[in-house]
This record gives structure tokens, C-alpha cells and sequence, in this order.
């Protein structure tokens, strides 16, 4: 079992954490340390380097620079320092809550492989839009509803009792690039790939899903294969403010690439996008079949059986009548 340990200072609104030691990648920091809130994470925590190393008493390495791989947030913590994450290129999912009121600057330099968020949505303001304009590669995002013990929504944190994934996003990447007008000595940046326009959607802090389907019409065309897949069964599997007409658009889409969903799947071992997609969005057995023969072609044993087990559930074989 994973063990860890913080070195931390107290200031006047909680503990602010310094840095992480443990034996494992994964860090999960507590909502309480003393008796007090985490409320903090100071400047350059998680970078390989810092101007002022607190002293390591526990005998554990620090947990920064390629280590951190998995960092999970309380929703205690409302300011990350400047730098936080600077360099950390290990790092592949982040967990936090909504309510996050301060991020320092430059707080994702050096996270180009940082894939997967998964976001507790509290009511009021959101930081995800935030996060997201820092983040220039493709990131998957699972949004959780925080409920009460009585199954409501709910934003006080000594009412927690549960949470529930009700939204899964796919934010394709885009890049920038600096051009030179040398005549005027004027340097612009100019921004490609509809990651951003993917990344402005959004309203007073909160995603607009109305505003995020309607670019489907134009990224089916202009947006990596495997991405536009990942969207398309993203908001497929999680129908959260999911209209008819972009419900039958990314119905249709998907249903012509069958195949490339399929292969999608097993590539990256997404075993439960792959039930889903013959558990509950295929319609014939034909599309159960296209399924079925990428498993054999990529010799997926697990796939295989997955299928298999679907298919005589949902397509059972007509028994067979003999006539004397």
C-alpha cells in the first residue's frame, strides 16, 4: 500500500501544502491536516526544483517532476501557487473540484502528456474553462455531480455523501504559433485547430453543451479520427443536455465508422466504450459482426468474449427445426 506524507505551513485561511513524498505517482492530498483545511498549494509543489526546499524528514522521495503521475485534490483547495506543475511530464490525470478560485501563473508549463481531468461540479463559478485554455493538447474530461447523502446536488462539503458522472467531454488539441510582420516589427500569435473554439465554449464559467455539439457539424471533417470517436461516444454514453439533432448527427457519424470505433476501443483498451458500443448503440447483428471481426483481426481474446457474450444475448441463434 502506497504511503505519503506532506510538508506544509499554516497561514491564515489553512494549510497550504509545499510538497508530497511517497513511495507511488498517485497523490491524494486531504481536505484536513492539524485540524485545519487544506486550502493551498503553494508555487512550484510539484516541480522538480523549488527557490526554498522544506525540510524531508520521512525518508520518502518527493513526489514531483516525472514522478507525479496522478494528483487528487480535495474541494478544500481553492489557490494553486504559480508553476505548480512546472515540468511535470509524467503527469497524466488531475482531479479537483469546480469551486477553485485562484491559479497561478504558468501553472501547467512542461504537462504536454496531462490527458484525463475529472472535475467535482459544485454550484456557482467554474475553473474548468480556466484549466482548459492552459491546456493545448487533447484532454478527456469526466464531469461529476457532488450529492448530498440524500442522492441532491449539493455544494456544502460537510453534506457530501456521493458523486455521479453525468458528462464526459473530449477537448481535441490545438497549437499556437508566433508570426513576424518584420516591416511594422510587430509579432502576433495565431491560433489552429478548433480545440479552442471547442475550449470557448462555455458561458459565465459553465459549459454550454449546446454550444460544444454544434461544432461536431464542422470537426467531423477537420478533427483527428480517433478524437472525433472519442467525442462521439463520449457524449453518446453521457447524453448530458444532449439535443435530438446532435443526438441523431453523432448517431450517424458513429454508425458509419463502426469499424474505426471498434478498433478505437481495443487500441486503447477501452473495454467499457466497447460494451457500450454492443451493449447499447448497435442496432443489427451486421454491426455486432464488424465488431466481432476487428476482435479477431486484432486477436483480442478479451474482445472476443466481450462480443461473443453480447451477441447470443441480444441475437440469439433461431433454434433449429428437423422435419422427419
Amino acid at each position: 500500500m502506497a504511503q505519503e506524507y506532506f510538508a506544509y505551513e499554516q497561514k491564515e485561511n489553512g494549510i497550504c501544502i509545499l510538497r508530497c513524498y511517497g513511495s507511488s505517482g498517485s497523490v491524494v492530498i486531504p481536505e484536513e491536516l492539524d485540524g485545519l483545511a487544506v486550502t493551498e498549494v503553494s508555487a512550484y509543489a510539484f516541480a522538480e526544483e523549488m527557490e526554498k526546499e522544506p525540510e524531508n524528514t520521512g525518508g520518502f522521495p518527493c513526489i514531483c517532476g516525472n514522478r507525479l503521475e496522478e494528483l487528487y485534490l480535495p474541494r478544500t483547495v481553492c489557490r494553486w501557487g504559480r508553476y505548480i506543475f512546472y515540468n511535470c511530464q509524467g503527469l497524466r490525470k488531475l482531479s479537483f473540484y469546480s469551486n477553485l478560485a485562484y491559479i497561478g501563473a504558468g501553472a501547467f508549463t512542461g504537462c504536454e502528456n496531462l490527458a484525463f481531468l475529472e472535475m467535482y461540479q459544485l454550484e456557482g463559478r467554474s475553473c474548468l474553462r480556466e484549466i482548459l485554455q492552459d491546456l493545448k493538447q487533447k484532454v478527456r474530461v469526466d464531469c461529476y455531480r457532488v450529492l448530498d447523502k440524500k442522492g441532491v446536488h449539493s455544494s456544502r462539503i460537510s453534506d457530501q455523501g456521493s458523486a455521479e458522472l453525468f458528462g464526459r467531454l473530449v477537448y481535441p488539441e490545438f497549437f499556437e504559433e508566433a508570426v513576424e510582420n518584420t516591416p511594422a516589427r510587430i509579432i502576433s500569435t495565431q491560433t489552429h485547430g478548433m480545440g479552442i473554439q471547442y475550449r470557448n465554449a462555455f458561458r459565465d464559467t459553465q459549459i454550454v453543451f449546446e454550444e460544444y455539439d454544434r461544432l461536431f457539424t464542422m470537426g467531423k471533417y477537420n478533427i483527428d479520427l480517433t478524437n472525433i470517436i472519442d467525442m462521439a461516444i463520449s457524449r453518446l454514453r453521457y447524453p448530458c443536455s444532449l439535443g435530438e439533432k446532435a443526438r441523431a448527427e453523432y448517431d450517424e457519424w458513429l454508425s458509419e465508422h463502426m469499424r474505426e470505433a471498434a478498433d478505437f476501443a481495443m487500441e486503447q483498451q477501452e473495454w467499457e466504450d466497447l460494451r457500450w458500443l454492443a451493449e447499447e448503440f448497435v442496432t443489427d447483428i451486421g454491426q455486432i459482426e464488424t465488431i466481432l471481426d476487428v476482435a479477431k483481426e486484432r486477436e483480442k481474446a478479451e474482445a472476443i468474449s466481450l462480443i461473443m457474450d453480447v451477441k447470443h444475448r441480444r441475437f440469439p441463434a433461431g433454434k433449429k427445426k428437423f422435419c422427419l
